[in-house]
């Protein structure tokens, strides 16, 4: 099979944010406007694939969606009092709801553990943190 270099579809990486038309838009590009692309800076790691029907392109886009929307699952949000957040040791316990910032609240103990720990690695030291329920 040979391939048409004036006529071929390409199908780009979802990111968090991108619809159907972002991953494919159904018109068939070249190899000058790949190239034009390329030079406005597209990367290959934003390239999918590269298909010669606009079918096939138009399966493996959908194919694209359906796992990142399966990958990007909505968190419920957690009730008051029943979820655990990280604080700097200098907020009191009977002080956590007037803080200026909300902080980010985690479903588990556990959640808000690894989290710590990656705090942790970053550079943050442990006397300075700690893990109230929220």
């Amino acid at each position: 099979m040979k391939l048409d270099l004036n006529k071929f579809y390409v199908v780009y990486k979802p990111t968090k944010y991108s619809e159907r038309v972002d991953v494919f838009d159904g018109r068939p590009d070249s190899l000058a406007g790949l190239f034009r692309q390329v030079l406005g800076g597209l990367t290959i790691d934003r390239v999918h694939a590269i298909y010669t029907t606009a079918a096939e392109a138009d399966k493996a886009a959908d194919k694209l969606l359906k796992r990142k929307r399966k990958l990007t699952k909505k968190a419920k949000p957690v009730k008051r009092g029943e979820g655990y957040a990280i604080f700097g040791s200098e907020v009191k316990a009977s002080e956590k709801y007037r803080v200026q910032s909300k902080p980010k609240v985690y479903q588990t103990k556990k959640e808000a553990e690894s989290a710590l720990k990656q705090m942790l690695k970053k550079g943050w030291k442990r006397s300075d943190l700690k893990i109230l329920k929220y």
